[in-house]
């Protein structure tokens, strides 16, 4: 059965966030905003009540589709001449 956990964020400068969702991944993704650092520190309790303490770098998820690059600066390009 799904559970709701609760993880505690925090940076180097001490700023502190929780948040509840049912997974790592998507607790990162909805704070990964909110800080503008590459790594951030969590802290949770698993399913069999294991504290777990990891740092996490940031940001997670979908990555930029490489094709569109070239195509955004072609259409610059072609932009900039008209």
């Amino acid at each position: 059965m799904k559970k709701m956990r609760i993880f505690k964020f925090w940076n180097e400068n001490g700023d502190e966030k929780e948040k509840e969702a049912l997974s790592l991944k998507k607790a990162v993704m909805s704070v990964q905003g909110d800080y503008k650092d590459e790594f951030i520190s969590v802290e949770y309790i698993t399913k069999k009540g294991k504290q777990i303490s990891q740092s996490v770098k940031i940001p997670m998820g979908r990555k930029i589709r490489q094709a569109i690059i070239p195509e955004q600066k072609r259409a610059a390009a072609k932009a900039k001449r008209i």
